[in-house]
């Protein structure tokens, strides 16, 4: 996943390039005249004690999409997207997670490789995202997607297809294909993506896909995960659990957090999420540690990466991992420097 991580801050030869930089800020409003631009107006919240961002936003086109990379450096909570702008969005995750909303009591995560789909001009949508996610996305015009529908499938989109939302891709899927060559495009062909057909068949290629995503989503919808509304004190460890993770804390220290007992803790993490404070501890920190062997440099190690989470033991780590996600974290780590 190489070339969507580093997807218009390299060039052709893998050095650095600020070609396509927009902002590099911290200053709220700074960002926020840019994120309208991009994207669209919206509502951005820090979630936790940063109140500060350190965001980057590089963007450039591909026919009528805009392709962006962008972070906030901490964790937010973003909704309220205008409808009155007629766009929508493909949000593929490269680093981090999100919590994306499709109503007040279901949502999708995505991890490395995962996207997720809405157009925000037909239908409500919020997103929450940890303080070390980094977004690969493609911003698309309701019109020319709709245009583009009717060109090959022959006939307008069902009007429900538009107000699906979904989380779709994965690691290893055939959107992670496209999206790297997409990618590997725009940083070895600028010119040709800017102002030749490479540009127009991208645009094509892309849509098309989605479309296509969107299509069976409308035939055989996936449901997203059904969450009853949970105490304040559940949802302040959970923040903490994303925020650090890989430090490990305590069940004492995730209590101490959430202003209560350690028993009311453990009660109420049984009754609303189905399981304990540390098992969703584990799960975090196993997700991390996948999510950096997906996207490992090339020196990177699996004992280097599990000693970062704080794995002592590595037999323990590696048959909790392979347990967890059916192959040994070495399988996962190959199978990146193979990709």
């Amino acid at each position: 996943m190489d070339a969507i991580r580093n997807v218009l801050v390299t060039d052709a030869r893998g050095q650095p390039s600020e070609r396509h930089r927009l902002v590099a800020s911290h200053d709220w409003d700074d960002i926020r005249r840019w994120s309208d631009r991009i994207y669209m107006p919206y509502r951005v919240t820090p979630i936790g004690r940063a109140r500060t961002p350190d965001s980057v936003l590089d963007a450039t086109r591909i026919g009528h999409f805009t392709l962006s990379r962008f972070h906030y450096g901490i964790p937010v909570n973003i909704k309220d997207f205008s409808p009155d702008s007629g766009v929508g969005m493909v949000l593929t995750t490269v680093r981090g997670a999100g919590r994306h909303w499709s109503e007040a009591n279901a949502y999708a995560d995505t991890g490395v490789g995962d996207a997720f789909v809405v157009d925000t001009s037909r239908t409500h949508y919020w997103v929450d995202f940890d303080a070390n996610h980094l977004q690969v996305n493609l911003s698309f015009s309701h019109d020319a997607l709709a245009s583009l529908h009717a060109r090959w499938f022959g006939a307008p989109a069902d009007e429900r297809l538009w107000t699906r939302k979904f989380k779709f891709g994965g690691a290893h899927s055939s959107w992670i294909a496209l999206l790297s060559y997409a990618c590997r495009c725009v940083t070895e062909l600028p010119e040709a993506v800017d102002t030749g057909p490479l540009g127009r068949h991208l645009e094509e290629m892309i849509g098309v896909h989605v479309l296509t995503q969107w299509r069976e989503q409308l035939e055989h919808p996936a449901e997203a995960v059904q969450h009853r509304m949970a105490p304040r004190h559940v949802l302040a460890a959970e923040r903490h659990i994303r925020e650090h993770a890989q430090h490990a804390p305590t069940l004492g220290e995730l209590a101490s957090v959430a202003g209560v007992s350690v028993r009311t803790l453990n009660s109420a993490f049984r009754e609303y999420r189905q399981a304990t404070p540390m098992r969703a501890l584990r799960e975090q920190r196993l997700q991390g540690v996948r999510a950096e062997l997906l996207m490992a440099d090339a020196g990177a190690t699996v004992r280097s990466v599990a000693q970062a989470w704080g794995y002592a033991n590595f037999g323990l780590f590696a048959a909790a991992y392979q347990q967890r996600f059916g192959e040994l974290p070495s399988a996962t780590l190959r199978a990146r420097k193979s990709g």
